[in-house]
């Protein structure tokens, strides 16, 4: 149980994984499936929830989810690799579709969006041209962005920075000084699992480079657990085991780190907390 309450800013509850392996046994209840994840990790103590999608179908799901629970809300996009599956002559349609979506009430972000090179088949043209029309469908909605960057830091960067748009830097494995220069920019860093991994001197001299005010804490659930949980799947009641690294490279207490990183996320999201 956490000290105090806090916000998985970057979580995927809708992925299949969770209604087709979640079971635990806690707090004197059986959770299972989907509803029995969210209902464990909220008792657990997040009280905010970020579901994100990557896909127009998981862009739907993460506002049914954002509906079914008061405390979730839902960012809706194309993942780089997504965006690719999209069908030529339907790309218009795809961005009429998540326009659409960007219009729901509990709709707080458009993501995520990005580039991602790590795949050496990646059709880097296509992925750029969809990054380009979310960030400026973001800019024509008036929501931040939720930025996926798989290395593709140096264009991704360049790409940012032809728009007006804020948001966040989803799972952050950028170098410090580019941490910097996106705080400059006006954007929050968020930090996952990997902060608690023994080789990522990279990850923590970034987190180590952003100040107080601009860190934010996810899981991208059920991926990226963090130690000692690695090869599990990763769900939010993990996420002060980040915050707890977090924690320790600004020199405060966990409860601080939560509640800051809590206060963070409904800041970035425009939500009034309760």
């Amino acid at each position: 149980m956490s000290p105090v309450g806090f916000f998985d800013t970057h979580a995927h509850y809708d992925d299949e994984r969770f209604a087709a392996e979640f079971a635990m046994d806690a707090n004197g209840r059986h959770y299972a499936g989907t509803d029995g994840a969210i209902s464990y990790v909220h008792d657990c103590g997040a009280d905010y929830i970020c579901n994100v999608g990557a896909s127009l179908p998981s862009s739907h799901a993460s506002l049914a989810l954002a509906d079914q629970y008061p405390f979730v809300y839902a960012a809706v996009g194309l993942h780089p690799s997504d965006a690719q599956r999209i069908p030529v002559g339907m790309e218009e349609d795809a961005l009429s579709e998540l326009r659409e979506m960007a219009r729901h009430k509990k709709a707080v972000a458009i993501g995520e969006i990005g580039l991602d090179y790590h795949y050496d088949d990646t059709d880097r043209a296509r992925q750029h041209w969809f990054f380009d029309r979310q960030l400026t469908l973001a800019e024509e909605v008036g929501l931040p962005v939720v930025i996926h960057d798989r290395d593709a830091h140096g264009d991704t960067f360049a790409l940012l920075s032809r728009h007006n748009v804020r948001g966040i830097i989803h799972s952050c494995s950028c170098s410090a000084e580019m941490a910097r220069q996106y705080v400059e920019m006006g954007f929050f860093i968020s930090f996952s699992g990997p902060l608690t991994y023994k080789n990522a001197a990279r990850v923590r001299e970034a987190c180590a480079a952003v100040p107080l005010e601009r860190l934010l804490l996810e899981t991208d659930a059920p991926y990226l657990p963090p130690v000692p949980h690695r090869g599990e799947m990763n769900h939010s009641a993990y996420l002060p085991l980040t915050g707890e690294a977090m924690a320790q490279i600004h020199g405060v207490s966990l409860a601080e780190m939560l509640s800051i990183t809590r206060e963070n996320g409904c800041r970035v999201y425009g939500i009034t907390p309760d």
